[in-house]
């Protein structure tokens, strides 16, 4: 008897031990160390990393972020590098089953252990897991990461191919931009790019879990959490999951079969909080946590209970374009975002954070992750979940065409599956689409006649398309992901086609592209905007960043030229500019000009947008951000300096809105809501003199339907300046609309000629400054004459911010802005300079 109690005791003790050890545990490997093929060198690398930024961090290569520097470094993308290190899996010995993994490798690798190829990859898009032998288990293992040049490999593919496509790219699978676009740098880099981990597994291990919304309502909200497990042999759990805000909880026993399992638990929260974009909701996020067998798989699982749907459907104009949230219609308002730098791991999660948070302060509601980078970090995601920002998913691929080889399909039916299942999680995530222009493309840019496409290439590349796009991906979007719609090609119809005007999204490039004149933007209006927009250079203190001293600088200096990746842009910039502006002599007033003119051009076309509701129904401009100091679309630099576009956002994408514009003679007063429906309203026109004296002044209450722009009033210019015959070039007309108890909900104004026209005048800007905390104080700005877009900055601090910028200044209406700044308060004082472009100053202008 004490013989059989101790075996009960010692069997205890063994079942315990099992029972209780962890399902997973993952360990990192590190240590790397590169070096070129056929050099001995060894030098200490960063993993995450790229190989640029390892010779960077060892200053072997300048900085191809500064001056002429990227053509100096082309070397390197021609080049095969090699990352290794030592492994030792021992502490993983107690689990039957150990993986190695990789996040992410930049793109054609061979992996080798102890000298042996073991895996073979031509994809950065998608992470990597092999098992490891029972040797490899054991002591001290070499791994080394062999990466080839992605170029080569994309010259061998394309002599492969049976038809010449527009760009070698095409043939990896790896971040388009990095090739090289008309607002990025070559540097086609590579490297390992995510950790690289060992992970020790026994029975079973947790492949992805995600949480859908069946339905949804105020009152009850129907969920399933589906659970995918993989399992290497039979086996009966049981499966907990338990809601940690409301103490919700299922459970079910369930039997695995080897390989993949998917664990379906249903179950309902009462009064639940919705997941809401911003501005219409809270951003309520619960947490599911799992245990099997009573043992915790995972940390808890961030889920957002919301219904979305893509809504089309046929109307006097057409067709609609338009996402439903939880049963309400979204005016969508935001950017499309490209990477936040041309060597992926450099950007922290103060970057995203920042950048990301100043988007939403500025009222933005969505992003549209663009097609020619990479699909973003888990922290971008989960800061927009956190945010309220919609996220419009591309796939990754733009412009060119894909060739559907087996090897291509297999690459990406891989990565659309691996990335599916990573993003579906996310309730910020809103819409699939396949792909940038590419049906745009075939239709519209003519390959076809520049490459003699014969009836046989015409068929293989169409054919390509059509088995990616229209079949591939929704075939697995339908399986793994349901509840999202996908939208195949951004756009629908090129922006010469009338059909664009009418029927899906619209990228309209007829302002920039077609150098047609900002007044387009009020005729060309589709039914949701998805790519428009127009350059400007960057904060000075940028350009100084790359190019040194302004003094001598000009938009055909070489410095300037290297930073400006469009074949017309300095030209086509000069040319809109010329329209609106005197052109300056001086560098630095020049560059503050090209910012207000593209503020001025994005208004027309936003507050247009806008002001169709319901008819259009999302603008997202191009471009948010840049991956590199560069002269571009992007609304905030580089270095996330915000430019005057960016500061005039707070305005254009308020819940309310309120325009106004000279056509024909006729002064026409229009607004929108997307909030709610808004009564009891009122609206103060005011005309003015260059001088500040108040002409005439005209109210008018009003009301508002949401998602409905309405016109409030259209005034002959004759009945507007009281029939008197007066020069309409010293004068401006102020709007304010303010709410029932009279606060301000929007304000714009509007001049009655070019503002090269404009009269200027001597203008006397003052302000004081007050020191209000640590690194933060008050600047009162006052002016003796109405001065346009006050630009504010300081020299001695570039990363000062400001909570407003590019403002205007009317006399006896001081304005006080927030500074945030390292300088002392009399360091500040003395460096603060402030410019505005109606002020008198003949010498800003070219001879």
């Amino acid at each position: 008897m004490k013989i059989f109690r101790l075996f009960l005791c010692i069997l205890g003790l063994f079942t315990t031990a099992v029972m209780g050890q962890s399902h997973q545990e993952t360990i990192p490997i590190n240590g790397f160390e590169f070096t070129k093929a056929a050099e001995s060198a060894w030098k200490p690398a960063t993993v995450p990393g790229t190989i640029h930024t390892d010779l960077l961090n060892l200053r072997l290569i300048p900085d191809p972020f500064i001056g002429q520097h990227e053509a100096a470094v082309q070397w390197i993308g021609n080049q095969t590098w090699i990352y290794r290190t030592t492994f030792n899996a021992d502490k993983l010995a107690d689990f039957k089953h150990v993986e190695i993994k990789f996040g992410g490798l930049d793109t054609h690798a061979d992996v080798l252990i102890d000298g042996r190829i073991v895996l073979q990859t031509h994809n950065m898009f998608r992470a990597y897991s092999l098992p490891l032998t029972e040797p490899q288990r054991k002591g001290d293992h070499q791994l080394e990461v062999v990466f080839h040049p992605a170029q080569i490999h994309d010259s061998l593919a394309a002599m492969r191919y049976p038809t010449r496509l527009p760009d070698n790219r095409t043939f990896s699978r790896k971040a388009g931009y990095h090739y090289g676009w008309d607002w990025g740098p070559k540097l086609v880099t590579c490297g390992i790019t995510a950790p690289v981990t060992l992970e020790g597994w026994n029975i079973f291990k947790l492949k992805s879990v995600q949480v859908r919304t069946i339905s949804a309502t105020n009152e009850n909200a129907i969920l399933q959490a589906e659970v995918e497990v993989f399992a290497n042999e039979p086996r009966e759990i049981e499966i907990k999951g338990t809601v940690a805000e409301t103490g919700t909880t299922v459970e079910k026993k369930a039997k695995l079969n080897p390989g993949n399992n998917t664990l379906v638990l249903p179950f309902q929260i009462q009064d639940p909080n919705l997941w809401w974009p911003r501005g219409h909701g809270r951003q309520a996020l619960y947490h599911l946590n799992l245990l099997i067998d009573n043992q915790p798989v995972t940390k808890p699982h961030p889920f957002g209970i919301r219904k979305v749907e893509l809504v089309q459907k046929p109307d006097d104009h057409g067709t609609s374009f338009a996402f439903k949230i939880n049963g309400k219609l979204i005016y969508a308002k935001g950017a499309n975002y490209i990477p936040q730098d041309n060597f992926i791991t450099r950007p922290g999660y103060s970057q995203y954070h920042r950048l990301l948070t100043d988007a939403a302060h500025q009222g933005f509601n969505m992003l549209r992750v663009w097609g020619g980078g990479i699909y973003e970090r888990d922290c971008f995601y989960n800061l927009c979940d956190s945010l309220g920002l919609m996220v419009w998913q591309d796939f990754m691929f733009a412009c060119y065409f894909v060739p559907a080889t087996p090897e291509m399909v297999n690459e990406i039916s891989m990565e659309a599956d691996y990335q599916i299942r990573r993003l579906r999680p996310h309730p910020s995530v809103v819409m699939w689409c396949g792909n940038n222009e590419i049906d745009e493309a075939w239709h519209n840019w003519g390959y076809q006649k520049l490459y003699g496409y014969t009836a046989s290439d015409t068929a293989t590349v169409w054919g390509d398309y059509q088995k990616i796009f229209n079949q591939l991906i929704p075939r697995l979007l339908e399986k793994l992901d349901p509840d999202r719609p996908y939208w195949p090609s951004s756009p629908q119809y090129g922006w010469g086609r009338a059909e664009s005007l009418a029927h899906g999204d619209m990228h309209y490039w007829g302002v920039w592209w077609g150098n047609q004149p900002f007044e387009v933007y009020r005729q060309k209006t589709g039914r949701f905007m998805s790519e428009y927009g127009f350059q400007s250079y960057p904060h000075p203190a940028t350009i100084s960043q790359w190019a040194g001293d302004r003094e001598n600088l000009n938009s055909e200096n070489p410095l300037i030229k290297a930073h400006q990746k469009h074949p017309t842009g300095a030209a086509t910039i000069e040319t809109y500019l010329a329209r609106e502006f005197a052109i300056p002599q001086d560098f630095d007033h020049y560059v503050y000009l090209s910012q207000v003119l593209q503020a001025k051009g994005m208004a027309v076309a936003i507050e247009t947008h806008r002001i169709d509701a319901p008819r259009c129904m999302g603008t997202l401009f191009w471009q948010l951000n840049d991956c590199w100091p560069v002269t571009s679309w992007s609304a905030t630099d580089y270095y996330q300096r915000p430019k005057a576009f960016f500061h005039h956002l707070k305005r254009l994408f308020a819940p309310v809105l309120i325009a106004a514009h000279l056509q024909s003679d006729t002064l026409s007063v229009r607004a929108v809501t997307d909030s709610a429906d808004l009564d009891k309203l009122s609206a103060t026109l005011t005309l003015a003199d260059y001088q500040g004296n108040k002409l005439m002044t005209k109210a008018f209450e009003l009301s508002l339907k949401r998602n409905e722009g309405k016109t409030l009033a259209t005034i002959p210019l004759k009945q507007l300046l009281q029939n008197r015959e007066v020069d309409t070039t010293n004068m401006f007309v102020l709007i304010g609309l303010n709410d029932k108890e009279g606060r301000m909900l929007s304000h714009c104004r509007t001049l009655l000629c070019s503002p090269k026209n404009f009269a200027t005048s001597s203008i006397a800007l003052t302000h004081t400054l007050q020191k209000t905390g640590d690194n933060s104080f008050t600047l009162t700005l006052s002016a003796t004459k109405p001065a346009f877009d006050v630009f504010i900055s300081t020299e001695k601090d570039p990363e000062a911010s400001f909570s407003d910028n590019y403002t205007d200044v009317l006399p006896g209406v001081p304005v006080e802005i927030t500074i945030k700044s390292k300088l002392t308060l009399e360091e500040l004082q003395s460096t603060l300079a402030t410019r505005c472009w109606n002020q008198q100053d003949e010498t800003q202008k070219r001879q």
